[in-house]
């Protein structure tokens, strides 16, 4: 039976270490501006947080913890297990040897009403451990689906997680990371499958974070399938936020849209390297990338490098970034009409962020997240 971190497997486990140990390097293009040599100066080995995710969800899916897998459901779940995330990254094969959270959420097929809500339950500062949690999420044909993780938390917690997506033909997914941890560390590797007319629409949302690094890997693999990506940041005081998002479009008709918004203040930094690909044979797709960023302070940075590869012709492709500071134009009009220069900034930037957010369809949801936004701006000098 597979357990957590692999413990019923040690041959398998110690391949794993040994590779880890064999790996001196990340992707450089992944890692330029964060600093693997700081966080690989952390374990990744010690059992810190057993049970550290509250799960609550309706009966249109069925969630399986790792470690009460019977014959059956184990031999359903390795068909899923490590099969499309990246390997030649050290944390990820950190999280395959140590995993201590592990969860298989399966959607039963032709439902519309599926939900799940994850939440953070780490109580105690981790000091120098990281906790590990790896979940997969299978998503059966012509269902629909609402993800949110929901992670608040003011303790110093160290955080090391992989998720693995499988949408099956005809499936529709909301899938929402919101997460507000101003004294984390965290290492995100997201992998997404999406198969053909499946729709995986995704928001990130992160408010503050002592360093968060997220990598995200999407596959359009079958006809018609498309990714919507919906991002927002909001950095202050020396915050360091570094999104990494590839989308590959590995079919004809494939669809991406990338839109991402970032707030920068105080000495915070932020990074936002997207890459789409466009492979031969996949003609008749489109590809999109947006990334915006207003800096409210001269001590913060942005590093925003939208690409797009295209190895194929009778494709549409469009990218483009813009960053600078609140509108001063904007700001004065509004002051001519009497609003305060405070109140203005406010509204500017809250309009800033409109678009991304109001995306979302759960509006219980937006307005639980967009009372989180509001009071990250009510901060703002």
């Amino acid at each position: 039976m597979v357990m957590a971190g692999l413990k019923n497997n040690s041959k398998l486990k110690d391949d794993l270490i040994d590779k880890i140990n064999n790996l001196t390097f990340l992707d450089k293009e992944q890692w330029k501006y964060t600093n693997f040599n700081y966080l690989s100066n952390f374990n990744f080995d010690k059992n810190i947080s057993k049970n550290s995710l509250s799960i609550k969800k309706n009966d249109s899916i069925e969630v399986l913890s790792i470690n009460d897998l019977n014959e059956d459901s184990e031999k359903n779940y390795l068909k899923f297990f490590n099969k499309i995330i990246p390997q030649e990254n050290k944390f990820i094969l950190y999280n395959t040897a140590y995993f201590h959270n592990g969860y298989f959420f399966n959607v039963n097929k032709n439902i519309d009403d599926a939900y799940a809500l994850i939440e953070s339950n780490i109580t105690v500062n981790s000091k120098n451990n990281f906790s590990n949690d790896r979940i997969i999420f299978n998503f059966n044909k012509s269902s629909k689906t609402t993800i949110l993780f929901n992670e608040k938390n003011t303790k110093q917690i160290k955080n090391n997680a992989v998720y693995e997506l499988f949408l099956d033909n005809n499936s529709c997914v909301d899938f929402i990371i919101f997460s507000n941890q101003p004294s984390a560390t965290k290492i995100l590797n997201l992998s997404a499958k999406i198969n053909k007319d499946a729709i995986l629409n995704i928001y990130t949302i992160n408010i503050s974070g002592e360093l968060i690094k997220n990598n995200y890997f999407i596959n359009l693999d079958k006809q018609n399938s498309k990714c919507n990506f919906n991002g927002i940041d909001l950095l202050n005081k020396k915050n360091h936020i570094d999104n990494y998002i590839e989308v590959n479009h590995n079919n004809k008709n494939t669809f991406s849209n990338i839109n991402y918004n970032n707030i920068l203040d105080g000495y915070s930094k932020g990074i936002f390297y997207a890459k789409t690909v466009i492979n031969e044979n996949c003609s008749q797709s489109e590809a999109l990338q947006s990334n915006k960023n207003m800096l409210l302070s001269k001590s913060s940075s942005i590093h925003s490098n939208p690409q797009l590869i295209i190895n194929n012709d009778d494709v549409q492709c469009a990218h483009g970034s813009t960053t600078g500071e609140i509108d001063s134009d904007a700001l004065f009009y509004m002051q001519s009409r009497g609003i305060s220069e405070n109140k203005a900034k406010k509204m500017l930037i809250n309009s800033f962020l409109f678009k991304i957010i109001n995306k979302m369809k759960d509006k219980k949801i937006l307005s639980s997240i967009n009372n989180e936004i509001d009071s990250w701006i009510n901060n703002v000098d």
